[in-house]
């Protein structure tokens, strides 16, 4: 695996639109780095993230269903 990636590589890899990629970098749950207008992302801020939204669908509960009547 790279060291490095760009935003462009983590949106194809996790085949999500660029500004999917950037709305997580916005918001704090994918770690980058800017320089200059772009954003770089290490191996290790990806693989944190990867492990977070794994976690994050474990302990999504399933909606509770109505009750019918």
């Amino acid at each position: 695996m790279k060291d490095l990636f760009s935003v462009q590589e983590v949106a194809k890899l996790l085949d999500m639109s660029h500004s999917g990629v950037l709305y997580h970098i916005k918001n704090g749950t994918l770690k980058s780095t800017q320089v200059g207008k772009i954003y770089i992302i290490t191996k290790e801020d990806f693989a944190d993230f990867l492990k977070d939204q794994k976690k994050e669908k474990k302990t999504k509960k399933k909606p509770e269903e109505p009750l019918l009547f």
